[in-house]
């Protein structure tokens, strides 16, 4: 019985140590606005998120496109530069860093400020993140982009809203 016991606490601490090495790695969300603004051009705006749940800092990412585009970046945010951000491009990717290290993107953090036009809807988009940790090793996360969901209480509150100002009409026009 004993034995067992045994066995059985030793698979536990062994299957929690291994779940715990298998999730904690770097990674990194990036969540996106589009705004279509007629003549095949859209405005996207993007929110770099570190995920990293071991210590690493976000400082560079790769956008992938799958065609050649004519893109115009927007400024972007303090402490970064991109190589095609600055003007009219026809690349098929987008590549920006931090200068240093006082500009990277620490973990559970998120920065936004990333925009560009491009000449065709791109909606989500594969890129690479890179992130360095204190000892300087680097690390790549690939992911895709996400649209931003409306929050839901934001939502929620709209319909409450919108509901009581119906109501309240009703009720003036019954009187």
């Amino acid at each position: 019985m004993k034995l067992r016991k045994l066995v059985i606490t030793a698979t536990v601490l062994v299957s929690v140590m291994l779940s715990a090495i298998a999730y904690a790695s770097p990674s990194a969300s990036i969540l996106y606005n589009e705004q279509d603004l007629g003549n095949g051009s859209y405005q996207y705006d993007y929110i770099f998120n570190n995920t990293s749940t071991t210590g690493e800092s976000l400082f560079k990412v790769f956008f992938y496109f799958d065609q050649l585009s004519e893109t115009t970046g927007s400024p972007l945010p303090t402490g970064w530069v991109g190589t095609v951000w600055t003007g009219t491009n026809t690349n098929t990717f987008l590549n920006t860093m931090a200068l240093n290290q006082n500009y990277y993107i620490a973990p559970g953090d998120s920065l936004g400020g990333f925009s560009f036009t491009i000449d065709y809807q791109l909606g989500n988009s594969d890129f690479i993140a890179e992130f360095k940790n204190d000892q300087g090793t680097k690390f790549a996360f690939s992911g895709t982009t996400s649209p931003v969901a409306p929050e839901p209480v934001s939502t929620v509150l709209f319909l409450i809203g919108g509901a009581t100002l119906g109501v309240r009409t009703y009720l003036k026009r019954m009187k």
